[in-house]
């Protein structure tokens, strides 16, 4: 929990308590406050409304962009990233990644899974290859470059569950002499299913590695520059290609999202076994996803700092209204005895039971809209970098979402209420009597 948070749940904690005090201990003051709410109540209305607009933008806003991490999120995870990553130290020293194996991949594997304590996070683990070369269809009189991935086809189909197939099928878990490819590649050959194509590259070992092998299926991941270059292969022909037993990285995706607790444990595990390896988590690998993290979370922050203004505006006005025309009120109950703080704990739960109308009807209002939306979702432009669209819904499951669209309000309406409460308590008895 960040610092800000901290903050943020202490302050609800002293507004909450000081609530929870007037109405057990002070329960006439907290029914004349509420009361005082329904004297103005085209003021009133306006202020909640205005509360309410705010906080149904938050809400719908943040339940928006929290969906958008989630698919961004497991669009990248599920695009042969995995939740972490083992590498070789030299992985990212040098660009020949060939020369940066990591040996014995089979052996690594199974002493993982037979470690319970990482066993138990674990879904799927996979080997992946990285290669580059040649690929030519010469009945067609067609080349192109490619990036190849030797891949395990069962571990695969969940590491790469967005790659949405156009034509054919995924790889076989039996036969080896076959390829799939993405859309970009297969239209820059003019590749079809059932075509054969020839693949040159330079293996590990600095020689030339050629095969030639069948086209089983095209896919799309709708991520334009990898599917015009991207190419998957069965883990062992890319071995025999390539002329080594080793993977460029191990892939783990795990069962739950608890990602640091594995990478302590697998760092540990890599430590114990004096392991030359390095852990990764996904994050560290995809700028992409923390960049666009970043700028979402910057329009969110803006949308909330908007909001916050405006409450603190409205409701500042509508109590300095409440205190300029109750003016005689105020200082009739002082003279007869009434104390300076009883006067501002009166308009600060004035202004807190606004807020917390306004927050409770941001969230009824909130979770309505979202309803509606959901029925049919967003239709969204492809996002930048990608071919294909997607359709957006509304995430109204994230307690933090839920929270902060009830906090702000609040907080806010009581900081808003503080100045004018304290300006009510310090009338001039008799400069206020002559105020008409």
């Amino acid at each position: 929990m960040t610092r800000d948070l901290l903050l943020i749940n202490f302050a609800m904690v002293i507004i909450l308590a000081f609530v929870l005090f007037c109405l057990v201990f002070k329960f006439q003051d907290a029914k004349f406050s509420f009361l005082n709410l329904f004297r103005h109540r085209r003021r009133s209305f306006s202020t909640i409304a205005a509360i309410i607009l705010g906080g149904v933008s938050i809400f719908l806003y943040g339940g928006f962009i929290d969906y958008s991490f989630w698919i961004l999120k497991e669009q990248t995870i599920r695009t042969n990233i995995g939740h972490v990553q083992i590498y070789n130290p030299d992985y990212f020293e040098t660009s020949n990644k060939s020369q940066s194996l990591i040996d014995d991949y089979a052996s690594l594997k199974n002493e993982m899974l037979a470690d319970k304590s990482l066993s138990e996070h674990i879904a799927t683990i996979s080997g992946q290859l990285e290669f580059s070369g040649v690929l030519s269809q010469y009945e067609k009189e067609t080349s192109s470059y490619f990036s190849g991935l030797g891949v395990e086809p069962l571990p695969a189909l969940k590491l790469g569950s967005f790659d949405k197939l156009i034509t054919g099928s995924d790889l076989s878990r039996i036969k080896t002499d076959q390829v799939t490819m993405g859309s970009g590649l297969a239209k820059t050959l003019n590749a079809q299913y059932g075509d054969w194509l020839d693949i040159m590259v330079v293996n590990a070992h600095g020689g030339q590695g050629a095969i030639s092998l069948k086209l089983r299926g095209v896919f799309s991941s709708g991520i334009k520059d990898y599917d015009d270059a991207a190419m998957k292969m069965p883990l062992a022909t890319a071995q025999q290609l390539m002329g080594t037993e080793g993977v460029s990285k191990i892939l783990v995706l795990l069962k739950t999202d608890d990602v640091a607790a594995f990478t302590t444990k697998l760092r540990k595990f890599i430590a114990d076994k004096k392991l030359p390896l390095i852990v990764k988590e996904w994050k560290e690998v995809s700028p992409f996803y923390q960049q666009v993290e970043d700028l979402l979370s910057g329009i969110y922050f803006f949308i909330k700092l908007l909001v916050a203004v405006i409450v603190v505006f409205m409701i500042g006005n509508s109590l300095t209204m409440n205190i300029v025309e109750r003016t005689r009120e105020i200082t009739t109950l002082r003279a007869i005895g009434l104390k300076s703080r009883h006067v501002t704990r009166l308009f600060l739960l004035e202004g807190i039971f606004i807020g917390v109308i306004g927050a409770v009807g941001s969230l009824a209002m909130g979770l309505a809209f979202s309803y509606i939306i959901n029925l049919h979702g967003i239709a969204m432009p492809p996002s930048p970098g990608q071919s294909q669209g997607y359709t957006a819904f509304i995430k109204t499951s994230n307690p933090n979402i839920i929270w902060i669209t009830f906090v702000l309000p609040v907080l806010t309406a009581s900081v808003a209420s503080i100045l004018p409460s304290l300006r009510a308590a310090k009338l001039n008895l008799s400069d206020a009597f002559k105020f008409s």
